[in-house]
């Protein structure tokens, strides 16, 4: 009875996993398909920075590039810091001043410790948004890619039924580094929920909605003492009845290199800020975490009663519960080539930086697949964690998200 219920569990986390890939890959042919015609009105375009991220300077001009509504004055770029002492405040003033012909600001934002800094920078923006303004998008300075990545990213959002657009990152290790591909690994597995109705959440790194649900779901209000934009804004438009629409063209590859420190400091803020402002997406991550701990319990109970104890029957049940990782790396294969499709199109690229990044997404194939079992011990512990803290850090500030409505500094 125990070993029949043991095969039935496995075959259960088989079945979901198989579904869960399978929904994507539908989602992404149907949308790739879909060539509708590019709807460009009037765009505030608005990029809140701290620091240098890495090539910087090269993704502010891909932003002032960009191919939107066939003209420079289609889309207003506003640039936030919180100082002048900032370093990105000098590299946007130079660019600003190298492009005139861009509608754009470089506003400094101050400190306001009653929320996340990131969200102090993107509320003082908004206050300088052209009264002319139908859409409201927000990116971050290490994301743009495609020349036409603000107008794929806003076109869908012709249908009313649409609250958000939203793109996505993709995490590329330049070398093997176990703690580097946890992340792009947790990152990948992440993303498939952008096809789910239901849990599809925007990325703060690329969204876009139009002015009139901004105001509809008071995210003014909503921001005021936030630590968090993209997940907050998700519940807020969801509330209404919206949708949160994922935007393959907009999935962009980024700077994938990280310590173990990093990586902890970003799961840990990742799944916290899902847990306050998305508890729903939260809780489903909890309980897939505890089924794959329950799973990992299993097998090594399987193994210890084979190896020490003989218990030879065991062993078909073993190999029944080892098919999970024959399923997981079958569809990290497939969805290499899904993902490739879609990364393959950035713009800019030079012939080497070209080759680089061909070298770099081959190897991650056989790298990932080395380290899914050690996913299976890391990423359900990383998700408990969260259960214990409401503690985060976010580029050198600490912050303690006592509710949605209430983020402190510590």
């Amino acid at each position: 009875m125990i070993i029949a219920s043991i095969v039935i569990f496995i075959v259960a986390i088989c079945f979901y996993q198989s579904f869960a890939y399978q929904r994507m890959y539908r989602y992404v042919s149907a949308q790739l398909s879909n060539q509708a015609d590019l709807y460009c009105p009037m765009a505030a375009v608005i990029l809140p920075c701290k620091g240098l991220d890495p090539d910087f300077e090269n993704n502010l001009h891909k932003l002032i590039r960009q191919n939107y509504g066939g003209s420079p004055h289609a889309f207003q770029i506003i640039f936030a810091v919180a100082s002048k002492d900032d370093p990105a405040y000098s590299v946007i003033d130079k660019v600003m001043r190298e492009n005139p012909q861009i509608n754009s600001k470089l506003i400094v934002a101050g400190i306001d410790n009653r929320r996340a800094q990131k969200i102090t920078n993107q509320l003082e923006a908004l206050k300088h948004i052209s009264p002319q303004t139908e859409v409201l998008t927000f990116v971050d300075s290490d994301v743009i890619a495609r020349e036409d990545f603000l107008a794929q990213l806003v076109t869908p959002l012709q249908d009313k039924k649409i609250g958000i657009t939203t793109g996505y990152r993709f995490y590329l290790p330049s070398k093997f580094s176990f703690p580097a591909l946890i992340r792009s690994l947790w990152n990948r597995l992440s993303a498939w929920e952008l096809a789910s109705e239901k849990f599809a959440f925007a990325w703060g790194g690329a969204m876009a909605i139009r002015r009139e649900t901004f105001d509809e779901a008071h995210i003014m209000q909503v921001w005021d003492k936030a630590a968090d934009d993209d997940l907050s804004m998700t519940t807020a438009v969801k509330r209404l009845g919206l949708r949160v629409h994922f935007v393959p063209q907009c999935l962009v590859v980024s700077h994938g290199d990280a310590s173990w420190p990093e990586v902890l400091e970003w799961t840990n803020r990742q799944l916290i800020l899902t847990k306050v402002y998305y508890p729903a997406l939260w809780l489903m991550g909890v309980i897939r975490a505890f089924v794959m701990s329950l799973w990992l319990g299993v097998v090594l109970t399987l193994a210890f009663g084979i190896v020490f104890l003989h218990v030879y029957k065991f062993l078909p049940v073993l190999l029944s519960a080892s098919l999970l990782l024959v399923v997981e790396i079958y569809f990290l294969f497939q969805s290499h080539w899904l993902w490739r499709e879609l990364l393959g199109q950035e713009a800019g690229r030079s012939p080497k930086q070209q080759l680089e990044f061909e070298k770099a997404y081959k190897n991650l194939l056989w790298q990932s697949a080395i380290i899914v079992p050690l996913a299976h011990i890391v990423l359900p512990v990383l998700t408990l964690y969260s259960v214990l803290t409401n503690r985060i850090r976010w580029r050198g500030i600490n912050y303690e998200l006592r509710s949605p409505e209430e983020t402190v500094v510590v």
